[in-house]
């Protein structure tokens, strides 16, 4: 292992500046030709083409000393030489570079922490082709969408219009379904309701939190310590580079601090404890049919006191229900309340509606 490879990974990478990119001569092979330095080949002449520029790798870096960047090079139109983005005619064959066209360039590379391990040299012929294979099969695609089918509509349109069609098709069925209904009337078979009292006791609870959520009056607490949450806290700072083609056979690398951070874990007090509470101890109720059988409340008794084991009423509800025949099926409807239950006598008439799915619609019903 040489000395070079026992170096810190970052102590190999290169700083902020500005350094050469490389080129491969396609016709002879020479590699690793100087952007800057070597606008034709030195082994057998052949001109630059920017388009064969790629990144060095760390150990192939050159950098590039009092360069002034005027721009990316333009392409001769005559002679396909790269010239300066300074210069009006071409070095090589004197033509006018207005009509030029700019360089192409590598855009970005992103470097890690540890540089860059290797360059990004790259097969030209077959990205071009790809490029190419890529642009005739999208025009290919364009020419079939853009084809008129049926009375003037390209295929695109007409795929438009088929899934707003469907949507509307659809929107339309679930409207239809949900909002279908069909008079009908029924019989009461029976109405039937219930009147539950819930009953509170005062009674010790066991429960846990935070200590800071503790509930006053808490008794018999047992703590321990447990991770409540995690900061973030600096752990020191790292560079952070990338590379960026100029287009005029260098590239400039900026670079920036980056902070670390890692994530540290809180602690806190977590406990149990006991606290006293009213809480849901039992339920009473009463339960009837017909108008014979008036609703009425249960009767209960509460242990009295204010301590522990004493009681108190709770929440009251009540429930109307009526039972309704259609065709010899039956279906069972909550009423609201007992007025309106009170309208509805056993053997009764009822008008009612049918959901599409012969379902009653419990807000229909009509005593007749």
């Amino acid at each position: 292992m040489s000395e070079n490879d026992k170096l810190d990974p970052l102590a190999r990478q290169k700083g902020a500046g500005t350094y050469q990119m490389l080129w491969d001569c396609r016709f002879c092979g020479t590699e690793k030709l100087l952007g800057v330095d070597h606008r034709h080949c030195p082994n057998c002449g052949a001109a630059q083409d920017p388009a064969w520029r790629y990144f060095p790798s760390e150990e192939d870096m050159i950098p590039v000393e009092d360069h002034e960047f005027v721009g990316a090079d333009r392409i001769c139109p005559a002679c396909s030489q790269p010239n300066s983005a300074a210069a009006t005619y071409c070095v090589a064959c004197g033509a006018d570079l207005s009509t030029g066209e700019v360089a192409p360039v590598q855009g970005v590379r992103e470097l890690g922490t540890e540089g860059a391990a290797s360059d990004t040299k790259r097969d030209v012929v077959l990205d071009n082709f790809q490029a190419e294979m890529a642009r005739v099969q999208t025009e290919e695609k364009a020419k079939e969408r853009a084809q008129p089918i049926f009375l003037g509509l390209t295929k695109t349109h007409l795929i438009i219009i088929g899934a707003l069609v469907a949507v509307a098709l659809v929107c339309g069925a679930i409207f239809y379904a949900v909002t279908y209904r069909k008079a009908g009337t029924g019989t009461v078979q029976s109405a039937t309701w219930e009147r539950v009292v819930e009953i509170q006791e005062f009674a010790p609870v066991r429960d846990e939190a935070w200590r800071d959520r503790v509930p006053g009056g808490a008794y018999n607490l047992s703590c321990r310590e447990r991770q409540r949450d995690t900061r973030r806290v600096e752990a020191g700072q790292h560079e952070e580079c990338s590379d960026v083609d100029q287009g005029d056979g260098t590239f400039r690398r900026e670079c920036r601090t980056v902070i670390d951070y890692r994530d540290e874990p809180v602690y806190d007090d977590f406990c149990d404890y006991t606290v006293d509470l009213w809480v849901p101890s039992r339920s009473v109720r009463a339960e009837g049919a017909g108008a014979s059988d008036a609703p009425a409340w249960p009767v209960f008794s509460l242990s009295a006191g204010s301590g522990l084991g004493a009681e108190r009423e709770g929440d009251r509800r009540e429930v109307y229900e009526v039972v309704i025949e259609v065709d010899g099926e039956r279906h069972t409807c909550e009423v609201p309340d007992l007025a309106t239950w009170e309208q509805f006598s056993e053997g009764g008439a009822v008008s009612l509606e049918l959901t599409l799915t012969g379902s009653v619609d419990c807000s229909s019903l009509q005593p007749q």
